[in-house]
């Protein structure tokens, strides 16, 4: 999910206030102190620490709602100086699950006058000339690849990718890189992938589905398939409708906790167990700020909520009915959500932002809303079903629901022009290891596809770039 993983870990600009460069002795002496304070949440004890411009600026309930966000990673366990960037000094602060980046500026041994916390991003080292890779070399689409992933693939800290690309109907896979770094296994068409967000166009077109089949309406209250009254899904009378949740206009935040639980379950790093009773506290504790189908807003849980209710409406489990409806009959055999051992065997080793190694992850909250593994061939054969205008699921969920068709939404696609007027379908996805990215074109029939066991989307040259170059051979080779 934009990701489901790292859009699970807000992050705070750093806090600026004017404040006096100190020496890294004291610096690391206030540093040692909040780290001691958050392995004991001592969250407020933090804010404490603050200065009083800092204190005037920012409220003690939103830095200790910030800080418990960042807690989700994990006590903190090692800590190491980056750089110092002028008054301010830098920190890779390593957690259990993940690494922060932790910005620090001091007025004295127990006071810090600027504050910031990110995820820690491993800086691209781009020395790699030479790196595995499947691709033949002998056209011009070959030549137009190899030449859009060579920046990314640069990058010493990147394992592997795998780009798809169907031009005028027809399908080509490029390989590149390693399943798991040093072992010097490349990359291949079957190599099994998070694919993250990249999952939600299939929840709609399971949507999709059962509108079809009668089995819900679009413009149905949600609340006609939830087991209880929910009052507060509602705003001044009007109700979250089904395509809501499927174009992101419900209002429905998209980590939600409560009082009893801290940590959302679409965050990378909930380990609890999601079910009725949970969903049903979430959502009884959700308020609307404003009117639903008013407004877009990202959100992963109300595709949660979405998944829980073709659940319902199906008495099938979400993997159950995308077997069923998808992967069976388009015949994508390796795309699932839970793995086999055997599949493990192919499954790539994902890397996280600060480069460690993410062990393998289940989160059933997670199934509809970025749960789904595939493989490069197979993800060739769902974009070329978005093409097949026998597919009414599919071709419902390429409709029209929100915004206008040079920026809006489908049921969870993206829809947009482009500068030479093709219409795009599209969208992202990451977890903690993994980035992908789909753009289909149906007016052209041609489509490209990208996944990397590398979760730093952040990095441009893995979409921008790549993507950019493919569409431009694409575009002037109609």
């Amino acid at each position: 999910m934009k990701a489901i993983i790292s859009l699970l870990f807000l992050s705070l600009c750093t806090i600026t206030v004017e404040g006096q460069m100190t020496d890294l002795k004291t610096h690391n002496i206030v540093k040692d102190s909040i780290v001691a304070k958050f392995n004991r949440q001592d969250f407020k004890g933090i804010y404490e620490m603050a200065d009083t411009s800092f204190k005037m600026a920012f409220s003690k309930n939103d830095i200790v709602a910030f800080l418990k966000t960042f807690y989700s990673l994990g006590k903190i366990t090692g800590s190491s100086l980056l750089k110092q960037n002028g008054g301010n000094f830098e920190y890779r602060l390593q957690c259990i699950h993940k690494s922060m980046l932790l910005i620090l500026g001091v007025a004295n041994a127990k006071s810090f006058t600027n504050f910031g916390l990110d995820m820690y991003r491993l800086p691209p080292v781009r020395t790699r000339v030479n790196f595995k890779h499947d691709n033949p070399l002998k056209t011009a689409l070959d030549s137009v690849v190899q030449k859009a992933v060579t920046t990314y693939m640069s990058n010493q800290n990147v394992a592997g990718l795998s780009v798809g690309v169907i031009k005028d109907g027809i399908s080509y896979s490029y390989n590149f890189g390693e399943t798991k770094k040093g072992t010097g296994h490349l990359i291949n068409n079957n190599t099994i992938y998070d694919i993250g967000s990249m999952a939600k166009p299939f929840t709609g077109i399971l949507l999709a589905n059962a509108v079809l089949e009668g089995k819900l309406k679009l413009d149905d209250d949600i609340r006609k398939y939830l087991n209880g009254n929910f009052p507060n899904l509602q705003y001044s009378g009007t109700p979250i409708q089904i395509v809501h949740l499927a174009n992101l206009t419900s209002r429905i935040p998209s980590n939600p906790t409560t009082s009893t639980i801290n940590i959302s379950p679409m965050d990378g790093a909930f380990m609890g167990k999601f079910d009725d009773k949970m969903f049903s506290e979430i959502i009884t504790n959700i308020t609307l700020d404003t009117l639903p189908g008013t407004r877009r807003e990202y959100s992963n849980f109300a595709v949660c909520v979405l998944g829980k209710i073709l659940e319902k409406v199906y008495g099938m489990t979400y993997e159950q009915i995308l077997t069923k409806y998808i992967t069976t009959p388009y015949k994508m055999k390796q795309t699932k959500i839970n793995l086999t051992k055997n599949d493990l065997k192919i499954y790539a080793q994902g890397y996280g932002m600060d480069g460690t190694p993410v062990p393998y992850w289940i989160n059933n909250a997670a199934d509809a809303v970025g749960g789904i593994r595939s493989t490069v061939s197979d993800m060739l054969v769902f974009m070329k079903e978005q093409f097949n205008t026998k597919n009414k699921a599919a071709q419902l969920s390429h409709q029209l629901t929100f915004g206008t068709e040079n920026r809006g939404k489908g049921l969870l696609w993206g829809i947009d022009r482009t500068k030479a007027n093709y219409l795009r379908l599209s969208h992202d996805g990451s977890t903690d290891g993994f980035a992908s990215v789909v753009w289909i074109f149906p007016e052209i029939k041609s489509g490209i596809v990208i996944l990397t066991n590398n979760g730093d989307y952040s990095d441009e040259s893995f979409s921008a770039k790549i993507y950019l170059t493919i569409y431009k051979y694409l575009s002037e080779n109609q």
